[in-house]
């Protein structure tokens, strides 16, 4: 955009923060901690979520699957289900019952044998096309998000290099799955959601707007916890503290911020271009020749400098009772851990599924003890 462009939407629009992209300080200084993870059995591809069954065993989107994994580390791996599209999203309800949101069809629950038992499909006469993440209330409501009704969920990049107008919702059901109706409109791309330890409000972590708002259950108020973050926020789980953990995507940068910006560009980048070479964010960037130099990952003396401006990165924070960031793990550009799109407390444990790299790990949280 021309720089007349860009004064021209500072003054009408004062208060808007443009594309201006926070420093990676304070609880979110960087580190290598989320590179000492340990990896737990063999590699599941393209992991996308997780959740703990009430039988104890861990639960794992992957393609058109759900992997239910038992053992120690989780290492026993069987099929639990096969879908007819890709699997995000999934939680447990109180009754057992396993709900995955399914790319194309919508939000699925299964029973503890496996067996398909209720589908929400669509809300208000339109279809559920790319269900993204679900919680469960105390009493059995049920939260769900709808991405886009543009792009399904396989389609994120796109959906964020088309820079359209959020069209991403929050939608309640019952615990049945029934008398579905939608809570919030607008959103862009809500990839995390949470009940808040209280209960009183439903928590959307927004990825293209960088934002995490709160949204009372009882009526219509909101409240903006963070908004503006330097990464693309996932998925959120609730630990039995009340503490909150959310999973990031991949880091901002200057040179995406100002591709989006240049829709001719970026249009015609689309047009001509394998999307695995755009300019913007990759969850496993590994240097493919061809991919875009100019976004900094470019090795000196044959070491990748772990400071470059990241294409893929890793990174997963902890937030308060109040959202607040108290403590973030990262892998840096040179690290192993990329493309993190769901963390949750399993226990005493925290397990992450780094969807870049294509491994379930656990979070190294003797660090606190160290750190004091």
């Amino acid at each position: 955009m021309s720089l007349i462009g860009d004064i021209i939407d500072r003054v009408l629009s004062p208060n808007r923060e443009i594309h201006v992209i926070p420093v990676l300080d304070g609880a979110f200084s960087p580190n290598e901690r989320l590179d000492q993870a340990r990896q737990l059995g063999d590699q599941i591809e393209r992991p996308d979520d997780i959740t703990l069954g009430h039988d104890g065993a861990l639960y794992v989107s992957t393609r058109n699957s759900i992997l239910r994994c038992t053992g120690s580390d989780f290492n026993t791996r069987t099929v639990f289900a096969t879908l007819d599209g890709p699997v995000g999203g999934l939680v447990c309800t109180p009754d057992g019952r396993l709900l995955a949101c399914v790319s194309g069809v919508g939000l699925v629950s299964f029973s503890p044998a496996g067996e398909v038992n209720g589908k929400l499909e669509s809300v208000g006469g339109e279809k559920i096309s790319c269900p993204l993440s679900a919680a469960v209330a105390p009493d059995g409501t049920v939260y769900l998000t709808d991405g886009s009704r543009n792009n399904r969920p396989e389609l994120w990049l796109t959906d964020l290099m088309q820079n359209r107008a959020p069209s991403g919702r929050l939608i309640e059901c019952n615990s049945t799955l029934d008398n579905a109706r939608v809570r919030v409109d607008k959103l862009a791309w809500p990839l995390g959601v949470v009940v808040s330890s209280d209960g009183k409000e439903v928590w959307v972590a927004e990825s293209w707007a960088h934002r995490l708002t709160a949204f009372s259950r009882a009526g219509d108020g909101k409240r903006v916890i963070v908004k503006n973050y330097s990464g693309y926020p996932a998925r959120l789980a609730r630990s039995a503290n009340g503490e909150v953990w959310m999973a990031f995507l991949a880091l901002r940068t200057q040179l995406t911020e100002f591709v989006l910006r240049e829709r001719a560009f970026c249009e015609e980048m689309m047009r001509t271009v394998p999307v695995e070479l755009w300019i913007g964010p990759a969850l496993d960037g590994r240097l493919n020749p061809r991919e875009p130099t100019q976004i900094g990952r470019i090795k000196k003396l044959g070491i990748q400098k772990p400071w470059a401006p990241p294409r893929s990165y890793g990174l997963v924070a902890r937030l308060d009772a109040g959202g607040m960031a108290t403590k973030t793990l990262h892998s840096r550009v040179d690290g192993r851990v990329h493309g993190v799109t769901a963390v949750r407390p399993i226990g005493s444990r925290v397990l992450a599924v780094s969807k870049g790299r294509n491994c379930l790990v656990e979070l190294p949280l003797d660090h606190d003890a160290q750190e004091g």
